[in-house]
């Protein structure tokens, strides 16, 4: 039960640094075009944004920090209600919406580049 309770709160505090970062990057997590253009922006510059923010652009730290959390939401998750967790992201968006939005997009822009990639290879 102890541990239960730390998890939750540790998740909620997630939470609501999730929703405190969009908020600096102007970034409403309810609308999913917006959503998922983070998650391509993010995902395609990963390592320049990296840079840029050991170099101190707030910015880019932010959209690391951002993309870090949601990352850490999902290994808390999956801790939590096991691997098929995903299955369930209805379930959880009550109590973790932003992360839910993010991590939606996140995984569609992430499946979409397999696609992509599997096609190209295929081509090849």
């Amino acid at each position: 039960m102890f541990g239960d309770d730390i998890s939750f709160r540790i998740e909620r505090e997630l939470e609501l640094e999730i929703k405190r970062k969009c908020l600096i990057l102007n970034l409403d997590f309810n609308d999913d075009v917006a959503m998922h253009g983070f998650a391509h922006d993010v995902l395609s510059h990963l390592d320049r944004y990296g840079k840029a923010a050991a170099d101190g652009d707030m910015q880019a730290r932010i959209k690391i920090e951002l993309y870090g959390m949601a990352v850490l939401m999902h290994k808390s998750n999956a801790a939590n209600f096991g691997a098929g967790y995903m299955t369930q992201l209805d379930a959880l968006s009550e109590r973790e919406s932003a992360w839910v939005r993010i991590a939606r997009a996140i995984w569609s822009e992430l499946e979409r580049r397999s696609t992509m990639n599997e096609a190209r290879n295929e081509q090849a």
